[in-house]
């Protein structure tokens, strides 16, 4: 028998490792900005962040760090991986589902059990075992279904080959200053829209608007900490219309203003 299979937990705005048998769900708050510091398989180091609606799925055992600024930025849901299995067994068959891990993936269906696990939480109500046993059921078949690795097939791609999705994020890359529609993406490799999107969000856990959106923001942070360019100019480079939509986005997915993030990074630097 599992206790507590599935366990809310606010962030103390600290860092923290999971347990060697703990699956770990990340859900940031609303308008919190959360990192997740992770070891890539050739033993890199990256950090994803990780903003609604985006929710990160760690597994037990994995090098990485969990970083909010403020305290109760993010929910964390605990499952016991043995209770994974079965439950995935029990409702998909099979005696092993492998997880892969996803740092920033977008999940509808999490954020909702999130959003009410938050209100729970903020109505001093803590969820006791009756509750969070089926839910942790219900969540561990969800797993299974959209975060378990799939045997290699012909004939049910599980997204973009490798080689068609390199083409897409290169051209990504290279046009990023410009507007970047899925059509023009589907054309680089050949597909129609609607199909090319939904293989792009299995390969990445994104659909292709948000990736660009990342994209994007990720280029600003690398410009305003590397750069002196003026934040309009920043703004045109990284794909932005206007200086004003460049800080409403850059505010949502980082937290912080463009100018508070460039001071932040010359403090650190000093």
């Amino acid at each position: 028998m599992v206790v507590n299979p599935l366990m809310p937990i606010a962030e103390d705005g600290g860092c923290g490792e999971v347990s060697d048998d703990d699956i770990e769900i990340l859900i940031p708050g609303e308008h919190a900005a959360v990192s997740v510091v992770y070891r890539t398989d050739d033993g890199g180091q990256r950090k994803a962040f990780v903003r609604s609606p985006m929710v990160a799925l760690i597994l037990p055992g994995e090098s990485c760090r969990v970083q909010c600024q403020r305290p109760g930025d993010a929910l964390i849901l605990r499952m016991a991986s043995t209770f994974f299995q079965e439950q995935a067994s029990a409702a998909l068959g099979g005696s092993a589902h492998r997880l892969v891990a996803r740092h920033a993936a977008f999940d509808p269906f999490i954020r909702e059990v999130g959003n009410a696990l938050q209100a729970e939480l903020q109505r001093e109500r803590i969820p006791n075992q009756a509750y969070l046993e089926p839910l942790a059921g219900v969540i561990a078949v969800h797993l299974a279904r959209h975060y378990v690795a799939a045997a290699p097939s012909i004939t049910s791609p599980t997204g973009l080959p490798q080689h068609k999705l390199k083409r897409v994020q290169a051209y990504i890359e290279q046009h990023i200053a410009e507007a970047i529609h899925v059509d023009r993406l589907a054309s680089e490799v050949h597909m129609s829209p609607f199909h090319f999107a939904r293989m792009f969000k299995k390969a990445t856990g994104q659909p292709p608007h948000l990736y660009v959106v990342m994209q994007r923001v990720e280029r600003a942070r690398t410009l305003l900490r590397d750069s002196e360019q003026a934040l309009i100019d920043i703004a045109a480079q990284a794909g932005f219309r206007t200086q004003g939509h460049f800080t409403g986005v850059f505010r949502r997915y980082t937290g912080l203003t463009p100018r508070a993030y460039r001071l932040d990074c010359r403090a650190a630097q000093a």
